[in-house]
């Protein structure tokens, strides 16, 4: 007589407020665990009109069909969960410190998912981070939440190669795709294996990125300037000032090119293109998005603004 094997079904929840934790969404979906929930952040005002809205992870789960918490307080979050029951709980960039007090409601607390190799790049900006220092390597970890700040004790962690054109969105995606069949080999583990601690030396942080930290300085390296144009150009945007108004630019490439700039910050139309003299070398600017304007080429920005020769990018 052939014997049965059960297969444990767990029933879990996903806190997240990002389209990074779709593939683990579908992963679990797809699995033998049953998704009970989706718990992201409340809905806000959004766009110039300020008019409330859901981010777009509620709004791809709802399209789903899947049940949809957004709890704006620790006794909403808390009445979610008394309601859903949840026995895990897997957090992805859900952007919120948990409160102490209900880290051990589910019967297995709750799991995270970190885009980065802890204890380095603490933090709500870890692949930001790891691109604007440079960094060749990353990853991804598994953890337990604990009471700080992604120092819980570690299920399972994977190093990644950054590549030279990864940007923060490109390089998210690929974490989270990598990650998603792991978070359900730690699920299938959770009760069995114990988690271990973390390293005590080590640690690093990566704090949520700030609007200025986009603004470029020309007299920078090269080298630096597009680091922080792959890390920053989605979100918050990198920028710089022309004639006192701000200016957003998109897709800085360097280039040799010959041109008659001196200084850091000096622009020019040569060869129909923007240039822009680093501290180093030459960069081409794409797209630029002039205050009040409508985004267009940077060579058309050029022609536009009728360029006095020593004109300059602040």
């Amino acid at each position: 007589m052939q014997q049965m094997v059960r297969r444990f079904n767990m029933q879990l929840s996903v806190a997240s407020s990002s389209l990074v934790s779709i593939p683990v969404i579908e992963a679990i979906m797809a699995s033998e665990h049953t998704l009970g929930s989706i718990i992201t952040n409340p809905d806000k005002p959004t766009g110039r009109g300020k008019k409330i809205d859901s981010n777009d992870l509620a709004k791809w789960a709802e399209e789903k069909g899947l049940d949809v918490a957004k709890p704006a307080d620790t006794s909403e979050l808390n009445r979610h969960l008394l309601a859903a029951q949840p026995q895990l709980i897997v957090t992805v960039a859900y952007g919120r410190l948990i409160p102490v007090e209900l880290l051990h409601g589910p019967r297995f607390g709750w799991i995270n998912l970190h885009f980065s190799i802890l204890p380095k790049l603490r933090g709500a900006a870890p692949v930001q981070w790891a691109i604007l220092n440079g960094e060749t390597t990353t990853g991804y970890t598994i953890f337990k939440l604990d009471k700080g700040m992604d120092t819980g004790p570690v299920y399972l962690s994977k190093e990644v190669n950054i590549n030279e054109t990864d940007t923060t969105p490109i390089l998210l995606e690929k974490l989270g795709k990598l990650a998603a069949p792991d978070i359900l080999e730690v699920i299938s583990t959770i009760g069995k294996v114990r988690a271990t601690p973390q390293p005590l030396t080590g640690a690093t942080l990566a704090p949520k990125i700030s609007k200025d930290m986009g603004k470029i300085v020309w007299k920078n390296p090269t080298e630096n300037i597009l680091r922080q144009d792959r890390a920053l150009s989605d979100n918050p945007g990198i920028w710089s000032t022309f004639n006192g108004e701000r200016i957003s630019l998109y897709g800085l490439h360097e280039v040799l090119a010959t041109n008659k700039l001196n200084q850091a910050g000096e622009i020019e139309l040569a060869e129909d293109k923007l240039l822009i003299r680093t501290g180093d070398s030459v960069v081409e600017i794409a797209e630029v998005i002039p205050a009040g304007k409508k985004r267009m080429s940077g060579a058309d920005f050029a022609r536009g603004a009728r360029l006095a020769p020593g004109a300059k990018f602040e």
